[in-house]
């Protein structure tokens, strides 16, 4: 199977995970477990297996009425493992109540001796919640805005532990541009957001500039990283939610622009019904040395627009 089917089959696996959890379609997912299948989850608990997975997730099923998934990105190791991650929107609504959060994944698959991949371990972290928290009553400790609190359990997510490319340390190089290219997004938002620094870092070239509001111009990843990592507080509900709108590979083989698009969760359609964003990120990437993609250049704008608005590229012109 050539990497590219690979990432497809368990894309589709993590697509099989996200309608079960949403929309209680078991049976697909059922034979992409493996025996020992475990879940982890901040608010969840732990389970092992098919029926405990769908005890511990049933609540949340029948809450949910909408949910979408962003930032994805899959790393391939070389002994028939591969990690995946994700972000993940959720809204539960009882009569007139609402209530919102915002979770990380990280999926954990194994090849069997035969080849055939199974989904070996979830891990569900929910970084941030509003509305109205009763409705989540069947949650072990819901998330708040002030941050780290005496007497709070350790998170199931640790980014230097569990991120992909922790756990993928003799990863297989993605040969496959766009797909590299749109990882590179869900590499970096996915380090900001977990305050994972050497990852975010090793996310720029050297030499990376650009347009970084509301911190300004910067100029190079030493000043990039420095600001960015003073900036970067403890916000809970600090989560960058994205879907990569537009890649086109440069002439040389060894650039590649890209537009991003900011979802903002509590407005994430307009009223035709259309996606809609609240910002987007124009990027210039490089393949390096070391058959890595990374930043080299950035600029991140404010200003709506819908999916049949996507902006035209402008690389090279800072709004910040």
């Amino acid at each position: 199977m050539s990497d590219h089917d690979l990432h497809h089959r368990l894309a589709m696996f993590t697509d099989h995970f996200l309608q079960a959890w949403s929309e209680g379609k078991w049976d697909a997912l059922a034979p992409q477990l493996s025996a020992d299948a475990t879940l982890i989850s901040s608010q969840h608990g732990q389970a092992q297996g098919l029926a405990h997975w769908q005890q511990c997730l049933a609540q949340d099923t029948a809450l949910l009425v909408w949910m979408r998934s962003s930032n994805h990105a899959l790393v391939l190791g070389q002994e028939g493992q591969a990690v995946g991650s994700a972000y993940v929107i959720g809204l539960f609504e009882y009569e007139q109540q609402q209530f919102l959060f915002g979770a990380s994944l990280t999926l954990r698959f194994e090849a069997q001796q035969n080849t055939d991949w199974r989904l070996h371990e979830v891990r569900i972290q929910v970084q941030w919640c509003k509305g109205q928290l009763s409705l989540a009553r069947h949650w072990q400790a819901p998330p708040s805005d002030a941050g780290w609190q005496l007497g709070d359990v350790a998170p199931v997510i640790v980014s230097e532990l569990d991120s992909p490319w922790a756990q993928i340390r003799n990863a297989v190089p993605q040969q496959d541009a766009m797909i590299a290219v749109q990882q590179l997004y869900s590499k970096y938002s996915w380090a900001i957001d977990q305050g994972d620094i050497a990852l975010l870092s090793d996310s720029y070239t050297e030499d990376a500039a650009g347009g970084f509001s509301p911190m300004g111009q910067l100029h190079g990843r030493h000043q990039i990283i420095g600001q960015q990592k003073s900036f970067r507080r403890h916000w809970p509900w600090m989560q960058h939610f994205a879907d990569v709108l537009r890649i086109e590979l440069e002439d040389d083989g060894q650039h590649a622009r890209m537009i991003v698009g900011r979802i903002i969760p509590e407005r994430s359609v307009d009223e035709t019904g259309q996606l809609l964003y609240g910002a987007h990120y124009q990027l210039r990437t490089r393949l390096e040395q070391d058959q890595q993609w990374r930043i080299c250049w950035f600029d991140y704008r404010s200003g709506w627009f819908n999916a049949s608005q996507i902006p035209e590229f402008e690389i090279g012109i800072t709004h910040a």
